[in-house]
C-alpha cells in the first residue's frame, strides 16, 4: 500500500487554526524550495500569486516533522514555525 493510500484511510479531525505556520517572505530567498518536494502529505505547493511562491495546507499535516528539519532548523531559511496544536495534543518535537 502506497502512502498515500494509507493516509487516505485515516480519520482526521482537523483544528480551524493551522498549527504549523510559513513566513513567505522568507520563502522569496529560498532557491531549492525543498518543502516542495520533501514533505510526505504534499502540504507544501508552489503558487506565483503567493507571496515567496509558497502555499501552505495544514490541514492534511501528519505531523512527521520533516518540514522542521528542511527549513525551521536552518538559520538561513527557518521559514516553518510549530505551535500546539489545539488542545495540547500533537507532535512536539525537541532538537535539543
Amino acid at each position: 500500500m502506497s502512502v498515500q493510500d494509507s493516509l487516505e484511510t485515516v480519520n482526521w479531525d482537523v483544528s480551524e487554526e493551522a498549527h504549523i505556520t510559513v513566513d513567505n517572505e522568507r520563502c522569496e530567498s529560498c532557491e531549492d524550495k525543498p518543502c516542495l518536494h520533501l514533505c510526505p502529505a504534499e502540504c507544501f505547493d508552489y503558487q506565483e500569486d503567493q507571496q515567496g511562491g509558497i502555499y501552505f495546507a495544514y490541514e492534511p499535516c501528519v505531523e512527521c516533522g520533516a518540514c522542521m528539519v528542511f527549513c525551521a532548523n536552518d538559520p538561513e531559511k527557518g521559514a516553518v514555525s510549530w505551535s500546539k496544536s489545539e488542545g495540547g495534543k500533537g507532535v512536539e518535537f525537541d532538537f535539543g
